[in-house]
């Protein structure tokens, strides 16, 4: 019979069974916090230093992979909810299932943004639909969900389901938002500190250059890029994690001033990035 109707609504989301929930919500949370704790080990230890090539290592093996697996997991869960008149549709690769709107009595959001947002269903049977679901912006999935009937979803305005809206309202970032933010934005505090270095080492600023010629000196200078870069990175998901959990907190206070507050903290971490990262530079050369 569905078939041949055509569904009211249609969303991308994904289906999770409890474990695997709190396996993508636990990779996700070290892959973020280990960015923050990573910082801080590298301001530490001083005695000895901790050397580029070791904290690549440790970047990848506490933050990407965890974070590429918390993908796999995401992707592998992904599924199409359909909403009809009467009935929501999941479909994922061999699962097909079907609710009738009406026995959906209760849906409760998740507290915890882990690993994104997401609304378990209540039955009219007294039992929780086993899968829960999780949606970039499940405010819209609620909204779909309250048309019609006697049906009694979780309000929009809940704290978690404010905080994902807010976030889903801004524009996604792309590759070249990377690219300027970890790789062209290093060049200049990149040249500051490689030209004071070549100074110092080499007593100019062509020092190298001339000793031992332009394959040394162009060596020098991508290692001095490379590794401003995985600094902007690790400061970067310091501030990130700060203002994320701020966010959160905020809305939980004031969940109808979740878009104000979405834009409070990213225009924090962009002040305290662009700003910042002049400012240490400044910093590290007055002291």
């Amino acid at each position: 019979m569905l078939g041949v109707l055509t569904a009211v609504a249609d969303f991308s989301v994904r289906l999770y069974p409890p474990t695997w929930r709190w396996v993508a919500a636990l990779l996700v949370i070290v892959s973020r916090a280990s960015l923050a704790v990573l910082l801080v080990v590298v301001v530490l230890a001083n005695d000895p230093p901790i050397g580029l090539f070791a904290l690549i290592q440790l970047l990848i093996l506490f933050s990407a992979a965890p974070a590429g697996a918390a993908l796999l997991i995401r992707r592998s869960r992904e599924a199409r909810l359909e909403l009809y008149d009467a009935d929501l549709v999941v479909r994922r690769n061999n699962l097909l299932m079907e609710v009738p709107r009406g026995a959906i009595v209760r849906i409760v959001a998740w507290a915890l943004p882990l690993p994104g947002a997401g609304l378990v269903l209540w039955l009219r049977s007294g039992r929780r639909l086993r899968d829960a679901l999780e949606a970039d912006d499940p405010a819209a999935l609620l909204d779909a969900l309250a048309g019609g009937g006697d049906r009694r979803p979780a309000p929009t305005l809940h704290p978690t389901v404010a905080y994902a809206h807010a976030a889903a309202s801004r524009a996604a970032w792309r590759w070249y938002h990377y690219l300027w933010k970890f790789v062209l934005f290093a060049l200049a505090p990149t040249a500051v500190l490689f030209n004071a270095h070549q100074h110092i080492a080499y007593g100019g600023t062509l020092g190298e250059y001339y000793l031992l010629g332009p394959a040394a000196y162009l060596q020098t200078f991508a290692l001095y890029w490379l590794a401003v870069a995985v600094h902007l990175v690790l400061f970067a998901g310091l501030w990130r994690v700060v203002a994320e959990t701020s966010a959160w907190l905020a809305t939980w206070a004031a969940p109808s001033r979740a878009a104000r507050v979405r834009r409070i903290a990213e225009l924090g971490c962009a002040v305290l990035y662009y700003a910042g990262v002049p400012a240490l530079l400044a910093l590290r050369f007055l002291i």
